[in-house]
Formats: C-alpha cells, sequence, structure tokens
C-alpha cells in the first residue's frame, strides 16, 4: 500500500465537498428558488461515498497496517468525526419537527429518539412535509439526509475490521458485484434510493460501489500534487453542472449508472492531481471545513427557518424571505457550528480518551481533529 503524502490534506477534495453539500441542499429545496427537480443531485451521496474512501485511506492506511492503531481505536476515533455534528442535527430535527407537526405525531417522533441517539436506523414513518398528509419511511426520520452516515458507519467499520483482508482483489469483485445491483436498481427503480425502508437495500449497492473506488483511488494515485488555481475550480464547477445538467429523463438510467460508475471516481482522481493557489486555499479549505454541517442541518434548519417565516402573519412574502436566507443562514449556522462546537467538542473527547487512543505507539491523537474524515 501506498504511505500517506507529507500533506494529508487535499484542497480540491474539500471544494468538491462544499459543493456537494450545496447540490444537496438546492436537491431538497429547489421548489423554494422555483427551480426545476435536479434530476442527478442524489448523486452527491455517491461522490461522499468515494471521496469519504479517497481520505479515509490516506489518513489511516498506513497507521492500521504498521499496528499504529487498532481497528477499535479507528473506529472510535470515526465515531469522535461524525457524532458531535450529528448529534446536532438530530437535536435540531426533533426541535423543527416539534414545531411543525401537530401535537398528535409528536409520539411518532419520540418513538425514533432512542435509536436516534445511538446513531441507528429507525422506524417511525412521519408526515415530515406537513401539511401535506403523506408520511414518509425514512430510515433516519428526525433528520433524513443522516441516512448516509449510516452507510459511511457501515463503511468505517468494515474498513476496520477486514483492512487487512482488503487486497485490490477483493475490492474490485466488490465494486463488481455492486455495480451489477447498481444497473439492475437504475433500470428498476432507480438510483435516488437507500433514504427510505422501501429503498433501504439500495444504499448498500451505492456504498459498495463508491467506497472501494475511493480506497483504490488513494492506492494506485500518484502522490504529487501541482497547483492550478484554474483546474481546482474548474473541477469544482463541473461537478455543480454535471449534477445539475437537465438530461433527458428518458435516458437517465443509463446517465446515472455513466455518472456513479465512471465520471464521479474520474472527478475524484482528478481532484486529487492538482490543488488551488495560496489565494484560493482559503476558500477550499472553508468549504471543506463546513461541508458535513451542511449536511447534516440543511434539513432541520431550512425546516425552522420556512415555518418561522410562514406563521409569522407579519410578513408579506414569507417564501422569498425563506429563500433568500436560506443558504447565507445555513453557512453562517455552519459556521459556527463547526468552530464553536464541533471543533471544541472533539477536542474535548480526544484529550479524555488520549491515553487509551495512545495505548500503542500512534502520533498526537490531537492531529485527527483536523482531519477532513
Amino acid at each position: 500500500m501506498r504511505p500517506s503524502n507529507t500533506s494529508s490534506r487535499y484542497a480540491t477534495l474539500d471544494g468538491l465537498r462544499g459543493a456537494a453539500a450545496i447540490v444537496v441542499v438546492f436537491v431538497h429545496f429547489h421548489a423554494l428558488y422555483h427551480l426545476p427537480d435536479i434530476e442527478h443531485g442524489y448523486l452527491a451521496v455517491d461522490l461522499f461515498f468515494a471521496m469519504s474512501g479517497f481520505v479515509i485511506a490516506n489518513a489511516y492506511d498506513r497507521r492500521l497496517s504498521s499496528g499504529e492503531l487498532s481497528w477499535q481505536q479507528y473506529f472510535v476515533l470515526r465515531l469522535f468525526r461524525l457524532y458531535p455534528l450529528y448529534c446536532a442535527g438530530l437535536v435540531l430535527g426533533v426541535i423543527a419537527l416539534l414545531y411543525r407537526l401537530p401535537a398528535s405525531d409528536w409520539r411518532e417522533i419520540a418513538s425514533a429518539v432512542p435509536a436516534g441517539l445511538l446513531m441507528l436506523p429507525s422506524h417511525a414513518p412521519l408526515r415530515t412535509f406537513y401539511p401535506f398528509p403523506e408520511r414518509y419511511d425514512f430510515i433516519y426520520p428526525l433528520d433524513f439526509p443522516a441516512w448516509s452516515l449510516f452507510f459511511e458507519l457501515v463503511a468505517s467499520l468494515a474498513y476496520g475490521l477486514f483492512f487487512r483482508h482488503l487486497t485490490t482483489r477483493l475490492l474490485i469483485c466488490v465494486m463488481c458485484v455492486s455495480g451489477v445491483s447498481l444497473g439492475i436498481a437504475a433500470y428498476v427503480s432507480g438510483l435516488a434510493h437507500g433514504v427510505e425502508w422501501p429503498t433501504f437495500c439500495v444504499g448498500f449497492a451505492r456504498l459498495g460501489y463508491a467506497f472501494p473506488a475511493g480506497l483504490l483511488l488513494y492506492r494506485f494515485h500518484r502522490p504529487a500534487r501541482r497547483r492550478e488555481s484554474l483546474s481546482a475550480v474548474l473541477i469544482v464547477a463541473v461537478v455543480f453542472g454535471l449534477l445539475f445538467m437537465p438530461w433527458s429523463t428518458l435516458h437517465q438510467p443509463a446517465v446515472d449508472l455513466l455518472i456513479a460508475l465512471v465520471v464521479l471516481p474520474a472527478i475524484v482522481w482528478a481532484a486529487c492531481r492538482v490543488e488551488p493557489s495560496a489565494r484560493l486555499l482559503p476558500l477550499f479549505a472553508f468549504s471543506g471545513a463546513i461541508s458535513y454541517a451542511i449536511y447534516v442541518l440543511h434539513v432541520p434548519f431550512a425546516f425552522l427557518l420556512q415555518d418561522l417565516a410562514f406563521r409569522g402573519h407579519f410578513l408579506s412574502h414569507p417564501y422569498a424571505l425563506s429563500a433568500v436566507l436560506l443558504l447565507p443562514g445555513i453557512v453562517l449556522l455552519t459556521w459556527c457550528a463547526d468552530r464553536y462546537y464541533d471543533t471544541p467538542v472533539r477536542r474535548a473527547l480526544l484529550a479524555r480518551s488520549r491515553r487509551w487512543l495512545t495505548a500503542r505507539p500512534v502520533r498526537t491523537a490531537a492531529a485527527d481533529a483536523t482531519m477532513p474524515e
């Protein structure tokens, strides 16, 4: 396996994460901006899975292969990375749903809380988009974008447990099986699945292709990186254009497969080859820093924003106000969450666990507080 580079950050990947998170916001609230359905925006999650595989391999391949970390220590570090902001999204989601839904639905909200606190899926169909009457059987009903975090945890656990057995041949086999499953799913029901219980299994196929692809991209990429601001910006722009492009729905299964199986891994490969200039580096780093928070907080934040605006009868244009405030509001919220909540909490967790985490000769655990994944 290839050893880690001296620099563990890939700024263009940071920019991609931020771009993908913004795409997800528009996917969920396109009607607020009078946009048509964003036909391929859901594939941003597949991009997240591929980038996660690459970044996790960059951060942990060498440490696990050398014995510096046990799989238990590694998995605890992953929980430290994911749980604090997930928990914030859960709390904000409960508040948003309690405010949105009538009291008759509060029992269903409460029934999902125990599993939610354990970061586990739960079965609690809710009228998430009330006053519309439909109940949605999301696997994470209190903050439905968190569905992909379950698959992130599955991938993280499998990577840690079976790290020494994850040969290139095995990873390619997993990708082939998952690719065939994606092909079947694309033509039977589409790839925009995994978030609800009836299509839960599709999420495993999406993860099973993209995450190993990221691991393999790390193993075979060339470590040399060039500073090419134009190329870095172009890669981010391509992601926006690709996921927003209004392809004909007649060819959507084929286009989805082409993007998921070929284009997104190629974008990750290209992104790890170039870096933005020093002038653009802070913007790309900021984009990566808030991307996870945007992903887990944007739905409950937008629900609260819309409901408060519509219930404020003194407002003459609540719909327009919500549209204007959503993006700057979520960026400000996530910046505050990253700076004043997530980073301090993770540092405190690492400090309290330092003795256990350094039971083996590992590098300073606090360094993981700065890891993008």
